[in-house]
């Protein structure tokens, strides 16, 4: 009886023995560890200590935010369109509004003609003339006329 009790006290004792963190700064980063991890290790004390959450509560640790990104090209303004969804419509020879420019030449090619102004407008003929329009803003699509290229 005495082997069990002192058996289930050696599993206890060491979850009842608190665990120390300390706090250092390597290369420019925070960085935590459970052993002094240089000579501005700070101990941090996290107490109860839980499973979760974060252990630099408390303290002046900085997070990460990317920088804002400036509006270098106008075609940022294009609204998204998922890659596999923009392969398939190239695929497809087919466009959509808010493509961009070079995806609609990768999708029905180069255009015959060009027209600009308020509104940049793309002219496709072809033979039989038949003819489609595709128009842009701020090199985005915005419309177009005529009907898909089926080859």
């Amino acid at each position: 009886m005495l082997r069990r009790i002192l058996f289930a006290a050696t599993l206890v004792a060491p979850t009842l023995a608190s665990s120390a963190i300390y706090q250092c700064e390597q290369n420019g980063q925070t960085v935590f560890s459970d052993s002094p991890c240089g000579d501005n290790a700070a101990e941090i004390t996290v107490d109860p200590v839980t499973v979760g959450g974060r252990l630099d509560t408390g303290t002046d640790v900085e997070t990460y935010k990317p920088p804002k990104r400036k509006s270098s090209s106008s075609d940022e303004d294009c609204s998204y369109i998922n890659s596999s969804d923009l392969r398939r419509l190239i695929i497809q020879n087919k466009i959509v509004r808010g493509m961009k420019a070079d995806d609609v030449r990768r999708s029905w090619g180069s255009p015959s003609s060009v027209n600009t102004g308020r509104t940049t407008q793309w002219a496709y003929h072809y033979p039989g003339y038949s003819s489609s329009y595709v128009y842009f803003e701020n090199g985005c699509v915005t419309n177009w006329s005529g009907y898909y290229r089926n080859y």
